[in-house]
């Protein structure tokens, strides 16, 4: 992404929005501060089998981590101010993005869960959707996948017994539930340590994941955004919806709804933005500015905010996002632990606006013993950098032992496009489907033998 010194000029202005437009569509004047709105859906929330967790270290849920060696993103020294960070973003969002090996490796264990599905039920439909389908997921993001199917009530405990009996998932990683207003299989692949989440007959999901698509599409800057703010989410377990965290696609919205109001979007100035600046005022927006008591979230036609009091079925809950493909239905009303997702955005915007924007003294170190600002609120735990490299090194060896998916027609010849495109880490979303074609069969023992060979020998990335 370029950036012009436009960007960076009179920072101090550029980092609020206007403040008339900004009371176009957000009461700055609330009548009532947020913690009373959160404490009005504690009846909600007693309702349910689980309540919201603080993370496991408590109290250090607003700490930085401070100084941080866990930035394996870094690869130069930044400089202490809004370009450093502008660059720590690109970096940390480089090195976020999936390799080829993780890639081909996902879309194995998929092709995994097709089969044991097409066993039960041959005219089922399995698609993929969420983070995975968008691109937009961490190494250790879930991989979302819907089956859709003619049943009295979603096959929950069936599909869950033939997933153990057939080895996909250890027992003890296997959670069904059956009670959440979407019921979802949650389960570790044995093999690669992948975690999936497995629905039944969800219709707006694959609109949700084209929609989100069309939307990186319109504005380059929001994968690298919402790749930074899931990883500040998931480090603090705020980011697991049915815990009442925050989950990945309505902090997209939220992302897409602050530049759909950017006045430098408004402008036509988006593309060469400074990350640092964007990054800064979602903390701002979200964590300062916003009003929860009334405001609600709308991104289709444009974008706009509404009273949330207005429409009946979105009231109760403190964020409010108005689903694109149908309106009054609020998608983030399952997030009832915004109250603390909030304090960690507003924590994380005092925070760096001091390190880019305070004025210091010559000589002041702001941040001892780091040149890393992003790394001061985003951690890569080891663990996560360890993974990675285990399967780099072992991805070949477990390529043998998972079904690929259909690179090859029913001729022993293997079909040359497809199998290219594959093994250069560059599938089609659409290669992903379940939708049969005219050529389709499973590749042969030899062929598979084949197939994992040519991968191991183009395995330098």
């Amino acid at each position: 992404m370029a950036m012009t010194c436009h960007n960076i000029n009179n920072y101090s202005n550029s980092i609020r929005y206007n403040s008339r437009q900004t009371q176009d569509f957000i009461r700055l004047n609330s009548s009532g501060d947020e913690s009373n709105s959160y404490n009005s859906h504690k009846t909600v929330q007693s309702k349910r089998k689980r309540t919201y967790k603080l993370p496991e270290y408590g109290s250090n849920l607003l700490a930085p981590f401070f100084p941080n060696p866990d930035a394996p993103w870094k690869t130069k020294v930044y400089s202490p101010d809004i370009i450093g960070l502008h660059n720590e973003i690109e970096d940390f969002a480089r090195w976020m993005r999936p390799t080829k090996e993780e890639t081909m490796l996902r879309g194995c264990v998929v092709e995994r869960i097709k089969r044991i599905v097409h066993q039960l039920w041959p005219t089922a439909r399995v698609e993929i959707f969420g983070s995975f389908k968008t691109g937009l997921y961490l190494p250790t993001s879930d991989i979302d996948i819907v089956i859709f199917g003619q049943w009295p009530a979603p096959p929950l405990r069936t599909l869950e017994r033939r997933l153990i009996d057939n080895n996909i998932a250890d027992p003890s990683t296997m959670k069904v539930l059956d009670k959440a207003s979407v019921p979802i299989i949650k389960l570790t692949d044995t093999l690669t340590k992948i975690k999936l989440d497995i629905s039944f007959n969800t219709n707006n999901c694959l609109k949700s994941a084209e929609k989100i698509s069309e939307l990186l599409r319109q504005y380059p800057c929001l994968d690298k955004l919402v790749l930074v703010l899931k990883q500040f989410l998931l480090q603090r377990h705020l980011n697991e919806v049915f815990v009442g965290g925050l989950g990945s696609y309505c902090l997209t919205l939220m992302v897409v709804a602050q530049l759909q109001h950017c006045p430098r979007h408004r402008r036509g100035r988006l593309e060469d933005e400074n990350l640092g600046v964007l990054l800064i005022e979602f903390f701002e927006l979200y964590g300062v500015l916003f009003n929860y008591n009334n405001t609600g979230i709308r991104i289709h036609n444009g974008g706009s905010f509404f009273n949330k009091n207005d429409v009946a079925e979105m009231k109760g809950s403190m964020l409010c996002i108005e689903d694109p493909f149908q309106p009054g239905n609020d998608i983030a009303r399952a997030s009832y632990g915004m109250f603390y997702v909030k304090d960690s955005f507003k924590f994380a915007y005092r925070w760096l606006k001091r390190a880019v924007v305070a004025p210091r003294k010559p000589n002041e170190q702001v941040f001892p013993m780091t040149d890393s600002i992003l790394g001061t609120l985003v951690k890569v735990d080891r663990g996560i950098v360890e993974y990675r490299n285990w399967i780099k090194n072992n991805w070949v060896n477990l390529a043998r032992q998972l079904p690929h998916p259909e690179c090859y027609t029913h001729n022993t010849v293997p079909n040359k496009h497809k199998r290219e495109k594959w093994v250069a880490g560059s599938r089609t979303r659409e290669e992903f489907s379940d939708t049969p074609t005219d050529q389709s069969a499973e590749a042969s023992s030899d062929d598979s033998d084949r197939l994992t060979d040519d991968l191991s020998s183009d395995s330098s990335v």
